[in-house]
């Protein structure tokens, strides 16, 4: 006897419909997450990245008893006015000592991973940046405009322009902010600029802005700095800095003291702006939850 075959039933197209509006609700409810996860991850990135740079100061205070200066020589002093930004000074005790030992002027045109946060939008693939020749400083090679990028800065209060104790940080290390994170790229209409995390001015290379005038190898005092403050040695829109510095007198709204504050920081950091018209001074907090 032959047997029935059995009735073979497939999809409707409304079953089918109903499949895929099923899957990409659960696609719509997954993404968010997984942005959420990514974003999470790229934070603790880069709160990693300002662990190192903080553990390298640290290794750094401890083979020389000091912290190095924003730009300059370590130990303090000498003939040499060709010194070495701060995260120069750093890189033996980030693991980049090979890189330090190219000296100052071959280094800065590496891309460090160290100084890339995860979420900086302006951050360049290539991790450089052309530098416009103008703005060269006088001991780099001005055959070479590429500079190595940061997406993080230091903070001048604290390091200055000469190699400083730990003991200038009244408030206490746990107090103090030391590194912060910023736009690497400020790519906007007036005034545009970029962290570079090699760039920097030796004071002692411009001895007739200061009053006054310094004498050969002689650093900036107290009553220099505050006696004439030259715009054009901090107020740099492609210095690794945090804030920067200006001539004497108040500032309106943030300072009331009798004395001049030398490092006027910004009165605010920037939280999220859009990426053509980030402030190239200003911290910033890329992706603020």
């Amino acid at each position: 006897m032959l047997r029935n075959p059995t009735a073979r039933r497939g999809f409707t197209l409304i079953e089918l419909l109903v499949v895929i509006a099923i899957i990409a609700i659960l696609i719509g409810l997954l993404l968010p997450a997984v942005q959420k996860v990514r974003e999470a991850a790229a934070r603790m990135q880069s709160s990693n990245n300002l662990k190192q740079l903080g553990l390298g100061m640290q290794n750094f205070n401890s083979a020389k008893d000091c912290v190095p200066p924003m730009f300059g020589t370590v130990p303090q002093g000498g003939t040499n006015l060709v010194g070495g930004s701060i995260f120069y000074h750093l890189l033996p005790h980030v693991e980049q000592d090979n890189l330090y030992r190219q000296g100052p002027d071959a280094a800065r045109s590496a891309p460090l991973k160290l100084l890339r946060a995860p979420l900086d939008r302006t951050h360049m693939i290539e991790g450089t940046f052309q530098l416009p020749p103008a703005a060269n400083p006088p001991w780099a090679n001005a055959g070479n405009t590429t500079w190595g990028l940061s997406s993080y800065s230091a903070n001048w209060q604290v390091f200055g322009d000469m190699p400083v104790q730990f003991s200038k940080m009244q408030d206490g290390l746990s107090n103090t902010m030391v590194f912060g994170e910023k736009y690497a790229v400020a790519n906007r209409p007036t005034n545009p600029g970029a962290t570079l995390w090699g760039y920097g001015i030796d004071p002692r290379s411009i001895p007739n802005s200061f009053n006054p005038p310094l004498a050969a190898g002689q650093y900036p005092t107290e009553t220099q700095w505050a006696n004439d403050q030259p715009a054009s040695l901090f107020v740099s829109m492609y210095h690794p800095r945090t804030g920067f510095v200006n001539r004497g007198g108040a500032v309106p709204t943030s300072w009331y003291g009798t004395n001049p504050w030398r490092c006027r920081c910004m009165l605010k950091p920037e939280w999220a702006p859009p990426v053509d018209n980030v402030h190239p001074q200003k911290s910033a907090w890329f992706n603020p939850r």
